[in-house]
């Protein structure tokens, strides 16, 4: 038999005692010092310590208070005896007191700290849930408060990490103004019962931010399992990486999700921004929420008119297409005549805006005047990954010949299917990039340079390689006179702020462009199937013509003589990027304006 000691068996039931909570403790201790009081009054009526006329019950009420106050006896306060009693007993309160401060301070310290971990239970209605949050990305919570104008309203962001890290991260990078009222929530976005506390049935808006496919398919999901049997439901918006489709057009519809393929949209960007530098930050302009939205108006008054007399009509706001059975006709044909249901695309500052000059007298144009491209010699690409493909199917066919540099037979043939038909003449360079020599040959002939992000690589990794062939590529153009165009992908928002952007350079950020993206079609899901045709393949697109391409190098016009000329050839003109500012909308300007030879114009239209 295993000998167990009076201490042992003292301490082991000390420790089952404290383990038992706050309550047991403190039981514990009220029982000690009442056995002491207790004791120490026997012993006083025992040897008639105290005065002569007191009760049983007076003398341990006093012997309960001496011991509260941890009072100590006075030398002429009697006998050794008594002080010696009374010594200890204000001893043991002492400890008491000490003891029970220490509890209850650290109860609360405790209690406090967990309320600050704790997730809260949402009692908003109304709200915005956002599923998804990484350090560093803060466009989206950026545009969806400048979405709410001065509206109050509560955004609740969820995310598997601590809360007073989301805060403390989002108060450091966003402005947060007085009618928002912002809070984060520690949880797994693809568990519903860590999601229970978020009353998304009850929000306005769900946004799924996670962008890995998996992780958002499972995401909506487990927001699906919440909404069951809930009469009320939000407009779900989620994005994803991937160029896949995740679930088909009927269950999307049934469902009310609106999806973004972000992977797909960049490829398509990052093709335009290759030969058109600076159409990346027009777009940027003209999807957030400062300035200038797209919205949609029914007027009835245009019902049987001509698209383009509208559009040459317009003041005030920029008529830019038909929404027409819930599909977006982007910039349609001159003569489409526009029908009684018909609702006006219209980009304006605010709803309402737009004003229509006598559409019924203009007449639009009965045919497009044609402005010949200039060939582009040769474009060279650095690296390689799953956009590739999307991307040399949309740059333009004016191109003659397309390298490939820094990449292996392997990845080329991994990438790019060799049955695939190109226009351009497409080759592949597969020399070492780190010699400087190497370098100067592969670009030598450029006249654009685009660098794509190795997403095989973490992301910091790979936009520190990004930065670096950046600066190697400028050292080359400073050094011997060239002008190509450099584009590049980033893959985080606050990389690209680290290296500073020079006049024929775009960096394209896929979170800055999905991001913007996602609020404004939380706002409003319609602006879905505008955003998929301005950047489709197909119909009219958003692009840049220089002024000088368009015959208006050096002349001043007025913004309606402006409008006209620009739409004869085919575009709807949305605004002027200028050496200065990048996206200047002159829509509602009564003064003429000045167009330069460095000058381009920001249109819509089939290019």
């Amino acid at each position: 038999m295993r000998k167990v000691t009076l201490r042992k068996k003292i301490r082991y039931w000390l420790d089952y005692r404290m383990a038992s909570g706050t309550a047991s403790m403190v039981k514990l201790l009220l029982t000690l010092v009442l056995t002491a009081v207790v004791f120490v009054t026997a012993l006083v009526l025992l040897f008639h310590l105290q005065a002569e006329g007191k009760g049983v019950i007076a003398i341990f009420w006093d012997n309960l208070r001496s011991a509260m106050s941890s009072s100590f006896p006075s030398s002429d306060s009697g006998s050794l005896l008594y002080i010696v009693l009374y010594t200890l007993l204000g001893l043991t309160g002492m400890v008491f007191t000490g003891m029970l401060i220490g509890i209850f301070s650290s109860t609360i310290r405790g209690r406090i700290i967990a309320l600050q971990e704790e997730n809260p239970e949402i009692i908003e209605e109304n709200h915005t849930v956002i599923l998804g949050f990484r350090t560093g990305e803060y466009a989206l919570l950026k545009e969806m408060i400048k979405s709410t104008w001065k509206d109050r309203r509560t955004i609740v962001i969820v995310e598997d990490m601590e809360r007073q890290d989301m805060e403390q991260a989002i108060r450091k990078n966003v402005a947060v103004p007085n009618n928002i009222r912002l809070i984060t929530i520690k949880g797994d976005t693809t568990s519903p019962n860590d999601l229970r506390c978020c009353a998304i049935p009850d929000c306005s808006t769900l946004v799924v931010n996670t962008r890995n496919r998996g992780r958002t398919v499972k995401t909506l999901l487990a927001a699906e399992i919440l909404m069951m049997g809930s009469s009320r439901r939000p407009r779900i918006v989620a994005s994803v990486d991937s160029n896949t489709r995740v679930f088909s057009r009927e269950m999307m519809k049934e469902s009310g999700i609106t999806m973004l393929y972000s992977g797909d949209i960049v490829a398509r960007i990052i093709a335009r921004s290759t030969t058109q530098t600076g159409i990346f930050e027009a777009l940027l302009d003209m999807i957030d929420f400062d300035n200038y939205e797209f919205y949609f108006e029914h007027r009835p008054e245009t019902a049987g008119l001509p698209f383009g007399s509208v559009v040459l009509s317009g003041r005030k706001g920029i008529v830019t297409g038909l929404f027409r059975n819930e599909k977006a006709l982007i910039n349609p044909a001159p003569d489409t005549i526009i029908k009684e249901n018909d609702i006006l695309i219209t980009f304006e500052e605010d709803p309402g805006d737009l004003i229509l000059e006598d559409p019924k007298e203009l007449q639009p144009p009965s045919g497009f005047i044609e402005i010949p491209s200039k060939p582009i010699e040769e474009v060279v690409i650095f690296g390689i990954n799953s956009s590739i493909l999307t991307i040399l199917q949309e740059l333009p066919d004016n191109i003659r010949h397309i390298k490939l540099i820094g990449v292996s037979q392997q990845d080329k043939a991994a990438f790019i299917p060799e049955n695939e038909k190109f226009v351009s003449e497409l080759t592949a360079d597969y020399r070492s990039t780190e010699y400087d020599r190497n370098l100067l040959d592969m670009v030598r002939d450029a006249s654009h340079v685009c660098i794509l992000s190795d997403h095989r690589k973490k992301e910091e990794d790979s936009d520190t390689e990004t930065m670096l062939r950046i600066i190697r590529l400028r050292n080359i153009k400073k050094k011997y006179g060239w002008s190509f165009t450099i584009t590049a992908e980033m893959r985080c928002e606050n990389n690209r702020d680290l290296i500073t952007m020079e006049d024929s350079e775009d960096f394209i950020v896929a979170t800055d462009l999905s991001s913007m993206m996602l609020s404004q079609i939380s706002a409003d899901v319609r602006r879905a199937p505008v955003f998929n045709e301005l950047l489709s393949e197909e119909g009219s697109e958003a692009y840049l013509k220089p002024a000088s391409e368009m015959g208006l190098a050096g002349t001043e016009m007025t913004y309606k003589e402006l409008l006209k000329h620009v739409y004869e050839r085919g575009g709807i003109l949305m605004g002027i990027r200028t050496k200065d500012v990048p996206f200047k909308i002159i829509a509602g300007s009564v003064l003429p304006v000045k167009i330069t030879e460095s000058d381009r114009l920001i249109m819509i239209g089939k290019e």
